[in-house]
């Protein structure tokens, strides 16, 4: 019971976070003189303003979760082995 009030409180402080941040983000765009229709094209979907510099920043993060992924996957597996000795 207790897990699942933390998960919910998680969960919902992430979509508060989501939510005020899809609102700066309209309200600076607003200001700028965005159009309406590109204010929700690039707040829905925001690879397709995304430079090539983000995109390679992107891919290293992406690369350093997977590979912290396959340290911890050995390293409890090296754990597991060497217990059963």
């Amino acid at each position: 019971m207790l897990i699942e009030v933390k998960l919910l409180k998680i969960f919902l402080v992430m979509v508060l976070l989501m939510g005020a941040l899809f609102g700066l983000v309209i309200s600076l765009d607003l200001t700028m003189g965005v159009s309406y229709q590109g204010i929700i094209a690039k707040a829905l979907n925001p690879f397709r303003v995304m430079e090539t510099a983000e995109y390679i920043i992107l891919l290293l993060f992406i690369l350093f979760f997977v590979m912290n992924l396959i340290g911890t996957f050995l390293n409890k597996k090296r754990d597991d082995n060497s217990s059963s000795n």
